[in-house]
Formats: structure tokens, C-alpha cells, sequence
């Protein structure tokens, strides 16, 4: 049987490790996955470094006499969506009450870890999985949103489980996206292009890992893959889907019911780590002026199903008005062309965001003025291709293990 907290990552701040350890105990026999800090700034940044699920933290810990507290107003001036439960001694029922108005989720008297611990965290890990799906309909990138929105709207179990899958796999192609626009050029194992040409599930997958196990992958898709397949474990369990994926796309395999559950509990979780984490928002440039020192840039920020929503930013760097962005905290914008295009939409103003998706297929071979194929990605009700002929095959055949002259 499987464990309640199986690959959940769970971050624990506590300055007396060989204590927090003896006290998580439960949670490693529940097989999740815990990373130990002493100090609030370590937990910080572990946070930077990677996803988590939950975090543990201790009260009273450096660098202050109270660092639990000290932790709870880091995250919550950063507005971090990350669910903590803090471990207090006796006689803080204080500090108790400020860490809960800062934001904590929950509170466990250190005395009674041993007991309620595991319970705790896999009801509070429970509630917010139950929620997390319609949140990240409304609120991640628009080609990952669009796709969980289809499928939390579908009730026949056969065909939830087709659009899990299709949810699954624009998870890893905005993922692989974002890797290929971010990390310098170098041919990836395994990825020719004609795998390139019709891409699907696996070949995602495949792009997103040889990205992740070479040496100059971009920090923010790290971060970005790491909600999907943090570790060797997860990327197998990943794994596991494309089989199912592949059979039921041509017909040669029955789906179980429990691969339904599996594959909603892990929509589940990746969807809380991309809320939880920031991993950043997709944007359109409008327009941009410069003042001597910043660019100021007008966006169309594409979140969720609705329509793109005005926004704006400051940046070191100019950026071409119609260029797709990766926005994210603290550093400089990302721009996903050529692997991310627009198109004028209605209304007027409005924008058409377009996702790589393969190559068109003409009469001959593929050769280098094959146009890229593009996947509509805010187009709710059915996800149409679209071609750029004026993108051809260079834009990825610098990725390919065996490119074509």
C-alpha cells in the first residue's frame, strides 16, 4: 500500500536537528522526503533552491530568540502560499498566536509531535490538494491552467483520465519550453528531430530531464521541473504515466481506475508546488519606454482561463514589443520566443498565445524551411494548431542529437 506522505517534500527549520529528527520520525516512515536547515535564513534559502510542500518550524531557533517568527514574517512579506506548521514549547501561546496571524497554517506543542505529527501535516497537505486544482485553473500560466480547467470540468471517468494526461503533458511541453528558451544551445540525448517533429508526453519528458541533467540549465526551470520530478524517484513515477498515456491514444490498452486516482493525486500535488513556489507567470510585451536607467514594459499577463489581464514591469533589458515572457521574482524577464509566439486575436487588443508543437508536414522530408506547428494555448474550448511560417526548423535543430544539415 502505498504511504499517505510517499515523494511529499517537507522542509524542516529547526536549530536542534538531532531533536527535529527524532520528532519527524512518523513522516519518514510515511516515506516522505525531508530536508533539515538550522536557521531561518538557511530555510530561506533551501526554499530559493527548490519546491516544497510543507515546511516545519521551530519557535524559538537563531538568528533571533524567536527565528520561528522571524521565518513566518519573511514568508509572509513575500506572500509565500507554502502551508507551515510551527512546533512550540510550552508557555508560547503568544508566540503561537502572532506566528497564526502571520500566515502559519497550523501549530503542533513540540511534547505532542510524536503523536499528532503525521496527522497534522497529512490533513493540512489533504485540504490544500483539495483545492489546489480549481486555484491553479484560475492562476498558472495559461497553457497549464487552460488544460486543468478542462479537465476538473469533466466528470465521465474515461475521458477525465485523457484530460489529466493532456494536462500532464502541457505541463512538461511549457516546462520544456521554458528550459530550451533559457539554457544555452548544446544536443540533447535521444532528442532527433524528427522526435521533435511530432512531440507527445514522452518526448517532453525526455527534453525536460537531458535539460535537467546537463550542466547550464537555467535556475528557473530547475525550479520549474523540480514541482514536477524533484528527484530520480519522482521522475519515475512520471514515468510511469506515458505507457498509459500512449496506450490510451492508439487504442492498444484498458485504464484502471486507480490510474485515474494516481494521476489526480499528482496533478494534485505539482499544481500545489507551482502555486506554492512562484514559478512564475507567462506575459506578452505591449510596449516599453526607457527613462535613462530602466526599461518600463506594458504587458498582457496571461494567467488562468480568462482573458489577458494588464501588467507591467521593470527591466535591465529591452524586449521586443509581441515577445512572450517568463516573468519571475527577482530576476530578468525570459523571453520564450521562438518557442512561444502571438497572434492578434478579437477583441481588438487581445492576443493569441501560440506554443512550439512540432513541425508542418509537407509533401517532401522535413528540411530547413519546414515551419514550426504551434498549439493555441488559450483556447479553452479546443486546443487547435496553428502554423508560423515564418519560424522554421533552426530554432530547434540546434537541440537535436543528429541535426540535418
Amino acid at each position: 500500500m502505498t504511504q499517505p506522505l510517499t515523494n511529499i517534500q517537507i522542509l524542516v527549520a529547526d536549530d536542534q536537528t538531532d531533536v527535529a529528527k527524532t520528532l519527524c520520525m512518523p513522516l519518514r516512515r510515511a516515506k516522505a522526503r525531508l530536508t533539515f536547515v538550522g536557521d531561518g535564513q538557511a530555510a530561506l534559502d533551501a526554499l530559493a533552491a527548490q519546491p516544497f510542500d510543507l515546511i516545519l518550524i521551530d519557535m524559538k531557533m537563531p538568528p533571533e530568540e524567536w527565528g520561528g517568527l522571524w521565518l513566518l514574517r519573511q514568508l509572509h512579506a513575500e506572500g509565500s502560499r507554502i502551508p507551515t506548521l510551527v512546533l512550540s514549547g510550552e508557555g508560547a501561546k503568544q508566540q503561537v498566536k502572532l506566528a497564526m496571524r502571520l500566515g502559519a497554517t497550523d501549530w503542533i506543542d513540540k511534547d505532542d509531535a510524536d503523536q499528532e505529527l503525521l496527522d497534522r501535516v497529512t490533513t493540512v497537505l489533504a485540504s490544500h490538494h483539495e483545492q489546489t486544482l480549481t486555484i491553479a485553473s484560475e492562476q498558472l500560466p495559461t497553457p497549464i491552467a487552460s488544460r486543468l480547467a478542462r479537465y476538473i470540468r469533466t466528470t465521465d471517468p474515461e475521458k477525465q483520465l485523457t484530460e489529466g494526461l493532456h494536462a500532464l503533458e502541457s505541463v512538461l511541453r511549457f516546462a520544456a519550453v521554458v528550459g530550451l528558451s533559457s539554457t544555452p544551445p548544446f544536443a540533447l540525448p535521444g532528442i532527433t528531430i524528427e522526435k521533435l517533429a511530432a512531440p507527445a508526453m514522452g518526448t517532453w519528458f525526455n527534453v525536460c530531464t537531458a535539460l535537467a541533467d546537463g550542466p547550464d540549465a537555467s535556475s528557473n526551470f530547475r525550479r520549474l521541473f523540480a514541482c514536477v520530478a524533484p528527484d530520480s524517484a519522482a521522475r519515475q513515477h512520471l514515468q510511469g504515466f506515458i505507457p498509459i498515456r500512449n496506450g490510451i491514444f492508439h487504442d492498444s490498452a484498458d485504464p484502471h481506475p486507480e490510474d485515474l486516482a494516481r494521476l489526480d493525486a499528482y496533478l494534485r500535488r505539482i499544481s500545489h508546488r507551482m502555486i506554492s513556489c512562484g514559478a512564475g507567470d507567462l506575459a506578452v510585451a505591449k510596449s516599453m519606454t526607457y527613462d535613462g536607467e530602466k526599461y518600463a514594459v506594458e504587458l498582457l499577463s496571461l494567467r488562468g482561463t480568462g482573458k489577458p489581464s494588464p501588467d507591467a514591469l521593470l527591466t535591465s533589458t529591452p524586449v521586443v514589443s509581441g515577445t512572450v515572457l517568463l516573468v519571475a521574482k527577482d530576476v530578468e524577464p525570459i523571453p520564450l520566443s521562438p518557442l512561444m509566439a502571438t497572434a492578434m486575436a478579437e477583441p481588438p487588443g487581445s492576443v493569441q498565445c501560440l506554443q512550439f508543437n512540432g513541425f508542418v508536414r509537407g509533401k517532401g522530408e522535413l528540411g530547413p524551411t519546414s515551419a514550426l506547428k504551434f498549439a493555441r494555448t488559450n483556447v479553452t474550448e479546443e486546443h487547435s494548431s496553428a502554423s508560423h511560417p515564418s519560424l522554421t526548423w533552426p530554432a530547434v535543430a540546434a537541440w537535436t542529437s543528429h541535426p540535418r544539415e
